[in-house]
């Protein structure tokens, strides 16, 4: 009986197994028309404003040279490297208070610049300062340089 019922299980099993791979098309190609000078089929129908761009030979890249940093990569930068080397220093005069657990230059009755290095700053806690630096405009922060009392 257990001979029977494997040998009955065997056949069901080739031939589930043989109609699969019969009915294969073997002639089936996803990509008619491939050319053997591309990786593969193209995978996007382009319109006529969007012009393909084509990926660079790999023997053409420059040894020892390191691709361009992505937008994450480049997010994730400290925030004084990310200051542009091009912004020009400020020279702002001003006060250093403590605003919450953070000291703040206060240049004025409505404008407060954050700062960047806590440290430098508490040493002039409640003195007129004058602050060399760069000011990063989106985040309101001044990457300070030099700081000094002012007279």
């Amino acid at each position: 009986m257990k001979r029977g019922a494997s040998t009955l299980l065997g056949l069901a099993l080739f031939l589930l197994v043989s109609s699969w791979a019969f009915s294969q098309d073997a002639s089936f190609q996803p990509c008619p028309d491939v050319k053997p000078d591309t990786l593969g089929c193209e995978p996007v129908a382009w319109s006529q404003l969007q012009e393909p761009v084509p990926l660079p030979e790999p023997d053409s890249a420059e040894p020892g040279t390191a691709p361009a940093p992505s937008p994450d990569q480049q997010s994730a930068q400290s925030a004084s490297s990310q200051v542009q080397p091009d912004t020009p220093k400020q020279t702002i005069k001003g006060i250093i208070v403590r605003q919450g657990e953070k000291f703040v230059l206060k240049a004025g009755d409505n404008t407060t610049y954050q700062l960047d290095d806590q440290n430098k700053a508490r040493q002039y806690r409640d003195k007129q300062v004058s602050v060399v630096g760069v000011l990063d405009p989106d985040s309101n922060t001044l990457h300070i340089e030099t700081i000094e009392q002012a007279s």
